[in-house]
């Protein structure tokens, strides 16, 4: 039976038996609360949450108090990246650190290089299934083929990569979803983070209704039942009382681990016989953590 990894970085308040309030890792938004784009279900409200690191002095400041990883992220360009290399000199130095990325689209191998030059090891993305979803939501002028090539530029700079699919994101409803998925078998990923779309306050999509908890468990056991690599229910997802089914279906299902868990899902892990191993890190890093099992 595989083990599963609880993770809990330091990305929101969160306290329990098992995790204690203050540690782990944090994001840094190398763009502040600045993006190109206007996606209507973030509207830049999630950098927000994040520290900023838009100017070096505060870039610097934020991650000299890093340990062990750190997430870098921000608004994209309008190429559609995310500038992480404004950085770069910084990030090269410290060596002691695991650094996860927010890519946003890589159009090319280029700044893929720029990414790897970076220090970056694992490359986080959320991968779309359909043009109409990329356009009306996100309001990008790209395709779902700059989504995979994107994967497939990182990959080939020896960059961890792992997608994230957001179940509810998609304008042709799950099935839009669970293709996202599916297209993730074209670029051999190292991970998949199934996640929920949650209606935030300030957004074009204040008020829509989040995935349902069969949408979010459809979810996981297509990605599963796909791949061989560690599959992940990450922290950005709806939740509530009605939800703990879904991460009781991950634990029975064998998913690899949970973001943010329910205290009462690792005693039932625990219960089902399932070797519970705790985290502070980025839920990211099961790249590293069920893979290598060392730190890199």
């Amino acid at each position: 039976m595989r083990p599963i990894y609880f993770y809990a970085p330091s990305l929101k308040r969160y306290e329990n038996d098992y995790f204690k309030l203050g540690s782990g890792w944090k994001a840094i938004s190398v763009t502040g609360t600045y993006c190109a784009f206007n996606c209507k279900h973030c509207n830049r409200r999630v950098l927000e949450t994040m520290a900023d690191g838009s100017t070096r002095e505060k870039f610097e400041k934020e991650i000299s108090t890093a340990k062990g990883g750190v997430i870098i992220s921000g608004g994209s360009t309008p190429r559609g990246d995310v500038p992480v290399w404004k950085y770069s000199d910084i990030l090269r130095n410290r060596k002691d650190l695991t650094i996860i990325a927010h890519t946003g689209v890589v159009k090319n191998e280029e700044i893929a290089r720029k990414f790897k030059e970076s220090g970056v090891k694992i490359a986080l993305l959320d991968m779309v299934g359909d043009n109409e979803t990329i356009k009306e939501v996100l309001g990008q002028p790209f395709t779902v083929d700059d989504y995979l090539n994107s994967f497939k530029y990182l990959k080939k700079e020896g960059i961890k990569i792992v997608p994230h699919v957001i179940m509810g994101l998609s304008k042709k409803g799950e099935e839009g979803d669970l293709n996202a998925i599916r297209l993730l078998k074209e670029v051999n990923p190292d991970a998949v983070i199934i996640v929920g779309l949650m209606p935030l306050v300030g957004t074009a999509y204040n008020e829509i209704s989040p995935p349902s908890p069969s949408h979010l468990i459809n979810g996981l056991k297509l990605a599963r039942d796909l791949f061989n690599v560690p599959v992940m229910l990450g922290c950005a997802r709806p939740l509530g009382s009605k939800y703990s089914e879904v991460e009781k279906f991950a634990v029975d299902y064998e998913v690899d681990g949970i973001a943010f868990p329910e205290e009462n899902t690792i005693e039932y892990a625990e219960e089902k016989g399932r070797k519970v191993i705790l985290s502070n890190a980025c839920c990211s890093n099961v790249v590293y953590d069920f893979i290598l099992r060392v730190p890199l």
